[in-house]
């Protein structure tokens, strides 16, 4: 870092604005000295560490422009904070320097200084601000790059009780080569204040590294030393595991019965009626993992607000790291028995890539908690209706391809590919779920019925359960439930796939009644021009940029499916079928486009 880098600049440190044109504020800056650019590295990724004060994932995701996919959360003492992953860019100050920073818009509320908003929201990063208005500003933030483009800069301000060796071994780095990189603040190690911004470089082969000299001696171990002592300890090992297995057989029952007690009171003195017995066998069956309350306690900071990730009429969802995985664990009320040994049942019975996994359960404290699998992207619906509040991108015409086709093999896989076929009942853009590559992964069994193949027909509910938009009418006026209940809901979920409108809203010209998204389709195929019907209704966030045969051709789908018959809708099988041409088609339609960055989804990575 050279000396011009190390003056610092006079302070200009205001708490509020007096003019509206134009707007130009240098932070304080004793506190961080910015990454001066280097001649051979002009962007790179890098992170940001954002100290969370109760800001959700989509809060931290809108406040830094990312997805919340850029959003790592990490584990500081007691708090969940997050990594954030941005782009780094060598940019020139307002004095004309040139630093690796990173910008991001915010929306300044009237009483809020720049020192509030930055100390706040951006965990003291912020180097300066700028704007053209008052209201709108542009936080310019401090990054990292470096040479050696297989590491990355995290830009860390120090906290309370911190340590040299403590950041160091919070973000896998080595503390020498943190003092290489911020020369002028650790100068006294042993010295630091809070506020303080360290840009830390990741070790990122540190790991493997170890691992494979690990192996190597091992090696050297097993071939050369000990081959006669291993192979002697592995026979015991079996033999003695062997006669253990009966014994742990017998015992699981008991093991299970005993996890599922409430405190001094028994889950079947909670839950209506339900036999224990019964269902304590069946899980038995299929080995679901249990885990104590404790560790769901420690993972979720003892159901931390700031961890919520979501909530409806079956309780919350929390955050949590649970034996080094991320997880969703859904707390539910101890009058919620019946939903949770369904999703039980069904998700020990069901492993499929676009079913959410069940990594475990666990009840105490007159609750019931479900561990799944932590699906990063969030809801199909937060990426639909709004996306760029909720801190998506809106989707491309081919993402929304591939995830109709994901989430129909999902619901295909539980009506057709199970020992027991099995009816969702709940299907619903809210209930599917993105990952990192825009996988989707039908979620939420609660309400889901196990049904006989032979006679599906003659399931008949005791209550209407679903989610009004999406009920198909059978089970309104009959109460029937079959696999052709899925299809409808299905069939809805394509129109907001092709409209990005919601399932049930408020009608523009009768503010007073609610429209369906049913009606709106029916409406277009009875239109004497369907094609033009049809492209009035689809999804502006995609900016007219989609093959409009294959819109047609799903449109036509989602008309089938939400049929008035229940017998003229299609099986779900078919419906894959249909799908997976249309993805076909639409991929070959993105690739003559040559891959327009206003088009190309991007969806491939790691399919």
């Amino acid at each position: 870092m050279d000396s011009s880098t190390h003056f610092l600049y006079l302070t200009l440190f205001i708490s509020s604005f007096t003019q509206v044109l134009p707007l130009n504020v240098v932070m304080k800056t004793s506190l961080m000295y910015p990454l001066t650019c280097s001649d051979h590295t002009h962007t790179c990724d890098s992170y940001l560490y954002h100290i969370s004060k109760g800001q959700k994932l989509e809060q931290v995701a809108s406040l830094y422009s990312v997805n919340t996919s850029n959003i790592t959360p990490i584990q500081h003492n007691s708090n969940l904070d997050y990594l954030v992953s941005v782009r780094c860019a060598c940019k020139k100050d307002n004095n004309n320097n040139a630093y690796y920073l990173y910008d991001s818009v915010y929306k300044r509320k009237p009483e809020e200084s720049v020192g509030y908003i930055s100390n706040e929201y951006y965990s003291g990063q912020v180097w300066y601000v700028s704007g053209e208005d008052e209201e709108q500003l542009i936080m310019h933030l401090v990054c990292g790059c470096l040479e050696n483009e297989s590491r990355k800069v995290v830009t860390y301000t120090i906290q309370a009780q911190d340590t040299l060796v403590g950041i160091s071994g919070l973000l896998s780095a080595k503390e020498n080569e943190v003092e290489k990189l911020n020369t002028v603040l650790t100068k006294d190690p042993n010295y630091m204040d809070v506020g303080w911004v360290l840009f830390v470089p990741q070790e990122t082969n540190k790991i493997r590294a170890s691992k494979k000299w690990r192996m190597k001696t091992w090696k050297i171990i097993i071939f050369i030393v000990l081959p006669l002592v291993i192979m002697v300890t592995f026979l015991v090992l079996f033999l003695h595991r062997k006669r253990r297995g009966r014994k742990i057989k017998n015992d699981e029952s008991k093991v299970i019965r005993k996890k599922i007690n409430i405190g001094k009171t028994t889950l079947e003195n909670h839950f209506f009626n339900v036999d224990m017995e019964e269902a304590a066998s069946n899980i038995e069956s299929e080995k679901p993992v249990i885990i104590s309350l404790e560790e769901i306690e420690q993972a979720t900071n003892n159901f931390d607000e700031a961890r919520k990730i979501g909530e409806g009429g079956y309780g919350s969802v929390y955050f949590g790291i649970i034996r080094e995985r991320e997880a969703a664990i859904k707390k539910m009320r101890s009058n919620k028995s019946k939903e949770f040994f369904a999703e039980l049942k069904v998700l020990c019975r069901i492993h499929h890539n676009n079913v959410v996994q069940l990594l475990g359960y666990a009840s105490g404290d007159n609750h019931l908690y479900l561990v799944y699998e932590y699906v990063r992207n969030g809801t199909l619906s937060d990426h639909l209706q709004d996306p760029l509040l909720k801190g998506h991108q809106p989707l491309s015409w081919t993402a929304r391809a591939n995830i109709a086709l994901d989430a129909a093999r999902g619901i295909e896989y539980i009506h057709d590919h199970t020992k027991a076929r099995y009816v969702h009942r709940d299907i619903k853009t809210s209930n599917i779920l993105l990952d990192l590559g825009l996988k989707a992964k039908v979620a939420d069994f609660g309400l889901t019925k196990f049904v006989e193949r032979a006679n599906e027909d003659d399931l008949i509910a005791t209550r209407v359960v679903g989610t009004p938009g999406y009920l198909a009418p059978e089970s309104i006026s009959e109460m029937q439930t079959t696999s052709k209940t899925d299809v409808f809901a299905f069939g809805v979920v394509l129109a907001e796939l092709i409209t990005g409108q919601h399932a049930l809203a408020r009608d523009k010209q009768e503010p007073n009644k609610l429209k369906t998204l049913v009606s709106v389709i029916r409406s277009i195929f009875q239109h004497q021009d369907s094609a033009a019907a049809l492209e009035a209704q689809i999804d502006n966030n995609m900016k007219g940029s989609y093959p409009i045969e294959e819109v047609f051709k799903m449109a036509e789908t989602a008309f089938q499916c939400i049929s008035e018959d229940p017998s003229n809708r299609p099986e779900m099988r078919n419906v894959v079928t249909i799908l997976g041409q249309i993805v076909m088609a639409s991929i070959e339609w993105e690739a003559s486009l040559g891959g327009s960055s206003q088009v190309f989804s991007g969806l491939y990575d790691g399919r």
